[in-house]
């Protein structure tokens, strides 16, 4: 079965369908690049930041962070631009970076759950005006002559449930891309919290050390 006769038998409900289904993979895609560009906070990224701050190259710590993307190296970026000031002022500057960041980690989520929660209403609505016009023809048949086969009524429900079917599958494929990529983006936040505790007790150690 070819997609255009998918389309033809499952209705004009199917028109939704397929736009659900281009717009979900379009997020994926989009989705898989962004957060294959970003630093996930690997333990040799750990290693030369600790190692850089320990030693005081903070200028060259400043540098290496700008090359990166993601919000690890730009929490981490918002504590050394403000390495010489007070713990709160290092901590406001990396709390409020967090907070800039988790927007972009969770964009296009909320229209995967959308499709979600919609492509199986929209395919059971297909279903059910497939069938009422299932039923509609019988009845006419059955009205104009009595002892008419009605056997194709079988064929007819089952063209009418590819709505549902087609519904159900969206959904699904929707749903875990939805919690792969909601499990990528709160794994990014995880380790930007690790990098930003762990520069805020370097920096509480540099500061003892000053005093």
């Amino acid at each position: 079965m070819t997609l255009i006769q998918l389309l033809e038998q499952g209705g004009i409900f199917m028109i939704p369908l397929l736009l659900g289904s281009l717009l979900t993979v379009a997020v994926c895609v989009e989705r898989a690049v962004y957060f294959a560009s970003l630093q996930a906070g690997s333990t040799g990224f750990l290693q030369r930041l600790q190692a850089l701050v320990s030693q005081g190259s903070l200028s060259e710590a400043g540098q290496w962070l700008r090359g990166l993307r993601g919000p690890v190296p730009t929490v981490a970026l918002a504590a050394i631009d403000n390495w010489s000031g007070p713990r709160q002022t290092v901590e406001d500057h990396v709390v409020a970076r967090i907070r800039t960041e988790t927007p972009t980690l969770f964009r296009y989520l909320n229209l995967l759950e959308t499709v979600v929660t919609a492509s199986p209403l929209i395919g059971l609505l297909g279903t059910i005006t497939g069938m009422m016009g299932v039923f509609r023809a019988v009845s006419l048949k059955m009205a104009s002559n009595p002892n008419a086969d009605t056997g194709g009524i079988l064929a007819g429900i089952g063209e009418a449930l590819i709505a549902t079917a087609c519904g159900i599958c969206l959904a699904v494929f929707s749903l875990l891309a939805h919690n792969f990529f909601q499990a990528m983006a709160e794994r990014q936040l995880e380790a930007a919290e690790r990098v930003a505790d762990g520069l805020l007790l370097a920096h509480n150690a540099s500061q003892g050390a000053r005093a």
